[in-house]
């Protein structure tokens, strides 16, 4: 793999005999890659569409402590976000973990220099059924923020994903929820292969995102779509340099989620 050799190298430059110790966790997910079945190459479905954002972005901005501490450091932020459509608001959290009743627009005004930064809303409840009211009280907090061009809206349900791309909105299909990628038999594969292309062709989303250990199935068998991942290993020590420096090198990659230590994580 020349683009796992020029990472190495790249990294070797200032880490010296450490990383020789990093090549058997590349050849991990090349022994993944090799395993994955031979299927057709999907070249239409994601919406092509021109957005240029910051690379590497804070995982899990959850809370207004962590917003405030996040923003010198990343441009881009994480942000779950659970739509509740009675009281017709976006409550910041990720389930399990309790509701803190802290809104979606009350985050976006406790971040300094918001024009500056971008934002990805993992949306953890996002349906057919709800897809219209959510995606109009976005509409409305954009109105008020002007966040569009700077925003990802990430689901699992790609399909309830159109209102926000055609709002302006980048959309990505979040892959892999359930089981990961290394664990799955060839069939599992070839199955969730199927599901996921069927998905793509029948809704209207901008990328696909991931594990960082899921892209070899993306850029096997989806090629020419944009890929968001997250690279959570805990610390920025040699692996996590060697890894980053790697998915950088990725063409189809634009986003890298990472860990970071901050007071306020939930």
């Amino acid at each position: 793999m020349l683009v796992a050799a020029i990472a190495l190298a790249a990294a070797g430059a200032f880490l010296g005999p450490k990383v020789y110790r990093l090549g058997r966790t590349f050849h991990e997910v090349n022994v993944v890659a090799d395993r994955l079945p031979d299927l057709p190459a999907v070249r239409a479905g994601a919406l092509q569409r021109r957005r240029e954002f910051p690379v590497v972005w804070a995982h899990r901005v959850d809370s207004l402590e962590r917003a405030v501490a996040a923003a010198p450091q990343f441009e881009g932020m994480e942000i779950d976000v659970v739509y509740d459509a009675v009281a017709d608001y976006f409550d910041v959290g990720h389930p399990p973990v309790p509701s803190q009743g802290l809104s979606l627009e009350h985050l976006l005004a406790a971040v300094p220099t918001l024009s500056a930064h971008y934002f990805w809303l993992d949306f953890k409840n996002l349906t057919e059924a709800n897809e219209h009211a959510a995606c109009a009280r976005l509409v409305a907090i954009d109105r008020k923020y002007d966040i569009a061009g700077r925003t990802i809206v990430e689901s699992t349900s790609p399909g309830a994903l159109g209102c926000f791309t055609d709002h302006g909105f980048y959309t990505s299909y979040y892959l892999f929820p359930e089981s990961p990628l290394a664990a799955m038999t060839a069939a599992q594969v070839a199955e969730y292969y199927a599901e996921v292309k069927a998905n793509l062709l029948a809704s209207r989303v901008n990328a696909l995102s991931a594990p960082y250990r899921s892209l070899p199935f993306i850029e096997k068998y989806f090629p020419e779509t944009d890929i968001l991942l997250w690279y959570l290993d805990a610390g920025e020590g040699v692996r996590y340099h060697a890894w980053v420096t790697y998915l950088r090198l990725r063409p189809r990659v634009k986003v890298i989620l990472v860990s970071h230590a901050t007071p306020g994580y939930r």
